[in-house]
Parts: C-alpha cells; sequence; structure tokens
C-alpha cells in the first residue's frame, strides 16, 4: 500500500478503498476470532444487556458465528447502548461514555483493525492521537521543536463538546471521499444513527470512535499544514504553532471558521492567544520558554477508550451491590406515582391521596372497607423544590393543606380524567408580566406579524416531521410507499427559497391548509410503521375510537401539561397564540409552542413503544362504544413519555446538554424574546 506523502492527502483518494471488498474482510470469521482476541484481552465494561466478556465466552464460537449471519444476511441491528459518565482523571469534569455491547465491539473492532491502517495513511504529520505508532510524547517533541525554529506564538483551542457534536452527514460526507459506497457504509450508518439518533456525535466506548474522530478532522488539520503555521493534534485537542502575533490572531479566526464550516464551534472560553514565554498546558504538559515539564500524568489515560472501558468494568464490580439496592429503590419510587429526577408526580392510582407533612407534599395509600373509616399510610415524601409538576386523576384527591401549599410554593397541580386530559389547574396560572402579554397581543392583533411568527412555527413542525420518518425508516429495508409519499409532501410544502409554500403563503388561513395536508399524509404514514394491533389510517381526536388515538391523545394532553408550565414559567399569557388563534378556554400559546415538540414526544414515541411492546393491545378493554385504556396501559404511556422527555439533547440556544423538558422551557423564553423583539424565534429542528 503507498502511503500518501505531504499535500497528497488533500481531498479525496484518487482511487477510493473497495467498499463490498472490505466488508468482506471484516465480516470474515477469521477476522471476527481475531477481534473477538483483542475484545477478550481489553475486557472493559458490559453494555445495556449486561453481557460481560467472561459470559460471552461460555459459547463464543456460536455467537460468533451467528452474528456473521446476520451480518451477511442483513439482518443485523446493534444492541442498546450503555450510557455511563465518569469523572476526567484530569479533574475537569464528566466524561460519557456510550458503551456498545460486547457482539457490536466485537463488529467494531474487526472493522477497525482493517481501516484503521489505510485511513491512517491519509492523516497528517500533525495528528498524534489514536493513531498506531504515536504518542503524547512525540507530539510534546514536535512542538519543542517548532518552539526552536522560531514558531513561539501559540494558539491554544478548543472545540466544544467535539465527540457529541460530530455531524453524521458531514462525516459520512468525508468518508465518501476515502471509500465507495456499499455494505460497510450502511453498517456505519447504522452505527452512527443508532449511537445518537439525533444526527450528531459519535459513541465514546466504541472501538471505532478515535478512528472516525481523526477522519473528520483530517480536512481541518490539512488547511494548516501549510507554511506560516504548524497544527499539532492529539484527538480533539490541538495547537496551532505561528510565528507572530499577526499571525496568530489570524489563525484563531481561520480555527474558527474551520470549524464552522464542519458544524463544529470553537469554544472561545477556553481557547486563547499565548506565547511560550507566557507558557501553556497542553497533554499534561506545561510548556515555558524552551521548557516542556510533564504536570499530569494520566492526562493520556484520558483520551485512551479501552482504559476508560476497564476502569468502567472495575467500578462495575465494585458497584453491584450498591446498583441493586438503588434499583429497588428506584422501583419503589416509581410504584408510589415520582419519577425520580424527571421532577413530576403522577397520582393516578384508587386510594391515593395527594396530602402535606412538614412543608414536604406527601402521597398517601387509602385503607378500609367503604362502609369503614378511610385511614392513610405515608408512601413517599417529596419537598415541593424536587416537584415540577402535579398531576391528579380521577380516582385521587388532594387535602386542603396540600392544595394551599401548591399555591404558597408555585408548584402546578392539573387534575385529569381517565383520558389523560387535563380539567383544570390549580396553581397561579398568569405570571406578573403584563408587559410581556401585551407583546404577545400585539402580535396576535398584527396580521403581518401573526403570519410571520406562524410561518415559523409550521416550518418548525413540518421538518420534524420528516426527520421522524427519516429516522423511523432506518430499521426498515423496505420503506412503505406512503412514508416516502409523505415525506415527498412534506418537502414540497418545505421547498426552497422561492418555492416555499410556507414562505409565501398569505394568510394564516393559509398556511394552516398547507400544514394540515402534510400532516394528514404524515399521519398515514406513521400509522404504516405500526406492527399488528396499532396500526391506523387516521387520526381522530376522539376519546373511544381506537387504541391508537386514545393513545396518542393521552401523550398529547402529557406534553400540553409540560408546555403549559413552560409557557407559565416564560411569563407568557397561554392565550395568545399566532398560529393558533385566540378563543375562550383555548391555550393558543400552549398549542403554538407544542408544534415543534409533536412529532417525536407524540408520533415518533408512539411507533417506538408500540412496536416494542412497551404499550400493548391488552391495555385497552372493548366497550360497547369502542375502546378504553386501563390504567396498566395509563401507567405505561406515562413512564414511556418520562423516560424520552428525560434524555438530553443540546440545546440550540445554549448549546449544552439539556433534557427536553428544559428545552420546553428555554424555547418559551425565546418565544418570550421575540414577542418583546429582542430575538427571531428559532423552533427547535432535529437531525436525522
Amino acid at each position: 500500500m503507498t502511503r500518501f506523502k505531504n499535500k497528497s492527502t488533500v481531498g479525496p483518494r484518487e482511487v477510493l478503498l473497495n467498499d463490498r471488498a472490505l466488508f468482506e474482510q471484516i465480516t470474515s470469521h477469521q477476522q471476527l476470532m481475531q477481534a473477538w482476541k483483542r475484545v477478550w484481552r481489553n475486557g472493559g465494561a458490559s453494555g445495556a444487556d449486561n453481557v460481560t466478556v467472561q459470559k460471552f465466552s461460555v459459547n463464543v464460537v456460536g455467537h460468533i458465528s451467528a452474528l456473521r449471519r446476520e451480518l451477511r444476511a442483513g439482518s443485523y441491528q446493534p444492541g442498546l447502548m450503555r450510557h455511563v459518565d465518569i469523572p476526567k482523571r484530569a479533574g475537569s469534569g464528566l466524561r460519557r461514555l456510550s458503551i456498545p455491547c460486547v457482539r457490536d465491539r466485537i463488529i467494531q473492532t474487526s472493522a477497525a483493525i482493517s481501516l484503521t491502517p489505510l485511513l491512517d495513511a491519509e492523516f497528517e504529520e500533525g495528528s498524534y492521537g489514536y493513531r498506531p505508532n504515536r504518542s503524547v510524547n512525540q507530539a510534546v517533541a514536535r512542538i519543542s521543536l517548532l518552539q526552536r525554529q522560531g514558531f513561539n506564538w501559540v494558539v491554544d483551542a478548543d472545540i466544544e463538546d467535539y465527540f457529541d457534536s460530530i455531524p453524521h452527514d458531514g462525516l459520512m460526507e468525508r468518508w465518501a471521499q476515502s471509500v465507495t459506497d456499499g455494505p460497510l457504509s450502511e453498517l456505519m450508518w447504522t452505527w452512527l444513527s443508532h449511537g445518537a439518533p439525533l444526527g450528531r456525535g459519535v459513541a465514546q466506548g466504541s472501538p471505532l470512535s478515535p478512528l472516525l474522530s481523526n477522519l473528520y478532522l483530517d480536512r481541518m488539520d490539512e488547511v494548516f499544514d501549510a507554511r506560516g503555521v504548524r497544527l499539532i493534534r492529539f484527538a480533539d485537542d490541538f495547537v496551532v504553532l505561528c510565528r507572530s502575533g499577526k499571525g496568530a490572531d489570524a489563525a484563531m479566526e481561520k480555527v474558527s471558521k474551520v470549524l464552522g464550516e464542519h458544524g463544529l464551534c470553537l469554544n472561545r472560553e477556553k481557547s486563547q492567544i499565548t506565547d511560550f514565554d507566557k507558557g501553556f498546558r497542553f497533554l499534561g504538559h506545561l510548556f515555558v520558554r524552551s521548557m516542556a515539564m510533564k504536570v499530569d500524568p494520566v492526562t493520556a489515560e484520558d483520551s485512551d477508550i479501552e482504559k476508560l472501558l476497564q476502569r468502567v468494568a472495575k467500578e462495575d464490580s465494585i458497584a453491584k451491590q450498591d446498583a441493586l439496592i438503588e434499583a429497588e429503590h428506584m422501583r419503589l419510587m416509581e410504584d408510589r406515582g415520582y419519577s425520580p429526577g424527571l421532577r413530576n408526580l403522577y397520582i393516578n392510582a384508587p386510594d391515593r391521596r395527594l396530602s402535606l407533612r412538614n412543608q414536604a407534599f406527601v402521597v398517601e395509600q387509602g385503607h378500609g372497607g367503604p362502609t369503614q373509616e378511610t385511614l392513610w399510610s405515608e408512601l413517599i415524601a417529596i419537598p415541593h423544590q424536587d416537584i415540577d409538576r402535579i398531576d391528579i386523576g380521577p380516582k385521587a384527591i388532594a387535602t386542603d393543606e396540600a392544595i394551599r401549599h401548591g399555591f404558597a410554593t408555585d408548584t402546578p397541580i392539573a387534575y385529569v380524567n381517565g383520558h389523560g386530559e387535563t380539567l383544570g389547574w390549580v396553581s397561579d396560572t398568569l405570571a406578573p408580566r403584563a408587559g410581556r402579554h401585551l407583546a404577545q397581543a400585539r402580535i396576535t392583533l398584527d396580521e403581518g406579524e401573526r403570519l410571520r411568527l406562524a410561518r415559523i412555527l409550521v416550518e418548525g413542525r413540518l421538518r420534524n416531521q420528516r426527520a421522524v420518518l427519516r429516522r423511523l425508516l432506518a430499521d426498515r429495508e423496505t420503506p412503505p410507499d406512503v412514508v416516502i409519499d409523505a415525506i415527498a409532501g412534506i418537502g414540497k410544502v418545505l421547498g426552497r427559497g422561492d418555492t416555499s409554500r410556507i414562505r409565501h403563503a398569505p394568510s394564516v388561513e393559509a398556511l394552516m391548509g398547507y400544514e394540515g395536508n402534510a400532516t394528514k399524509g404524515w399521519w398515514v404514514a406513521i400509522g404504516s410503521l405500526l406492527d399488528r394491533d396499532f396500526t391506523f389510517k387516521k387520526r381522530i381526536r376522539d376519546r373511544i375510537s381506537n387504541p391508537s388515538n386514545i393513545a396518542l391523545n393521552f401523550l398529547s394532553w402529557l406534553l400540553h401539561r409540560d408546555i403549559s408550565v413552560a409557557v407559565n414559567r416564560a411569563g407568557l399569557h397561554p392565550g395568545f397564540g399566532a398560529l393558533h388563534s385566540v378563543s375562550d378556554r383555548k391555550d393558543a400559546c400552549v398549542y403554538d409552542l407544542m408544534e415543534e415538540f409533536r412529532a417525536h414526544l407524540i408520533g415518533g414515541l408512539f411507533v417506538y413503544i408500540a412496536n416494542r411492546n412497551i404499550i400493548r393491545i391488552d391495555m385497552f378493554s372493548k366497550t360497547s362504544d369502542g375502546y378504553r385504556l386501563k390504567s396498566r396501559g395509563a401507567n405505561a404511556l406515562i413512564k414511556a413519555y418520562e423516560n424520552r422527555v428525560g434524555g438530553k439533547i443540546k440545546s440550540p440556544t445554549t448549546g449544552n446538554r439539556v433534557t427536553w423538558r428544559r428545552l420546553m422551557v428555554e424555547q418559551a423564553f425565546s418565544l418570550a424574546a421575540h414577542a418583546e423583539e429582542t430575538r427571531i424565534y428559532s423552533p427547535y429542528e432535529m437531525a436525522y
């Protein structure tokens, strides 16, 4: 194999690597066994399936043969990943590991065995991390040499949240500059989507993530491999050495621009321009004048995925008993209606009561027959600071003391019927923001401003609907025609520039017509993606028509209450909307803000839980006029919804990883800023 030299690595290879040939090699029995031996030697923690390397080894030949058959037949699907946050040894926060199960690590290790020497040949001389025969000491020696050659100015740069920010589209575009299309490329897409379904990020814990992280930054390395500057990079940490302060200023701006072109962000707070006289820290060393002193001997270990997995495995054995105790505690908490860490309290079961003790909300269980006085025993006590909202079901009650405490602590309490619908709130639903309410009213009364905001909201909803459909198709070998038609229909409405129907809609009514037609096709597509008992052809918002619509309505009301809380926190008036018209007993603002969340938290979530038997047809009872949701079905929907909204995504406002529920609050404040003309509202858009 010919090794690339100097500038010959810029741009695509002259002859691309053969995808099919690589796939055959990677999935061969011999190489899978070689990969297994490497996984065995490395040890490492189990994935979400709790299958350790020791357990896998009991029938390793049979497991490898089955894995190979699945890969060759195209039926292979990755297992669930295990997510672990571990402290960095350098003391600079936490590192999130997304750990594949053992069988997935084997095939990914096999891919790394074949791909590493081939792709490494394209990488630049200034790249040292995760590469064979390269080390921290070599990078340190290179910096010292360049300093002696007159490169005295330093751009000490930091990429914000690099591993979790790598865009899949951009990474696979770079991949396509080295490898032809084929089954290995499809496998890469599968791994990326499985590890980070929102379209950004590579799983730290995967044997392939080091190689892919280098591959994506390779084009950036090439930009700075030029006269006047030198880039030294170890994984996502890098410095750019320059001969002058002016050159360093230009290099800093160039770094920011190049990262932006790659969908990444320079962390300005952690980046600086300095020189060797002032000194700087890099790769566990302090560089001052002509000296390079080791000050943190374990920095390299923080970049070694295999050692990190070994740390997790060791901690697993220590924490096993604690985990069993904690799991039992969590089970008891959930049985009593509380979602720990998610801050909502659901009181749905019969003979349950919300009460108060020592300024803490208490859930109590009632005891006694119909002719006896009810005796109450405490199940759980939670301070109001740990609760965002309380839902009280049709058979539960609340004491006057609890309701008064809800008023005093601004804790929203919602009364909910058996269909999941909100009957009313016990809270001060209008925050004291008269000026903000007037700003909302201005938009509502100005047809031009109302249409402007309504267009933004509709575009956000349709883009997320299209993204959800594309993500759901990732698991389908043959996508249903109605799904393809729905994606195409949404695309026609969205258009581009002058062809966008949304951006040229003459009125809100016309805009809602476009949305209605596109969304009608979306629901038909969602129905076609449901397995077995839950298929449906039309979205009906009644209470009894069929199990699918009943479940969708229930999820919609859960989202409605979450958005209601967010709207109230932002000081918005719930009745003043742009897309949804203002009328009595209608929370138009709440419905507006729900638009961008519906696809993921209602339709997409329902397909997920229905196809995985999390919600089942036996959780509904057949009545004379339709269906009714049983209590265990309601509990299953609540738990699934809470699991989803408790997941973390990247905030478009702050760039931080936040829960969906936190994002709702951020978007409510963004909507308030739009009303007050300090910012143009931008809906959250899912990647796919």
